[in-house]
């Protein structure tokens, strides 16, 4: 992910959550921990987290979840290309 990214995700959650401020030392501090991370999977993973969350998240639980999304759409990559479509 570049650093463009990461601000966006950023922006996000700050257009969600009042208290959530944006200054540049979170910028870099949130990029460096983010920046490994595909950010296709971190915004699926920023979505469905701000839909269950009453509380900001951090970059734990971005990471955390994108490996999952990361997981089951590889996952399903795979068993579709198996030759297995019947996986809706």
């Amino acid at each position: 992910m570049i650093k463009s990214e990461t601000i966006t995700i950023l922006t996000t959650i700050a257009a969600i959550y009042q208290n959530f401020d944006i200054n540049p030392l979170k910028q870099d501090v949130w990029h460096e921990l983010l920046k490994d991370i595909d950010y296709q999977f971190a915004i699926m993973a920023l979505t469905k987290t701000l839909k269950e969350s009453k509380f900001p998240p951090t970059p734990a639980d971005i990471i955390e979840r994108a490996g999952v999304e990361s997981f089951m759409v590889k996952g399903r990559a795979e068993i579709e290309g198996n030759g297995n479509k019947s996986i809706a």
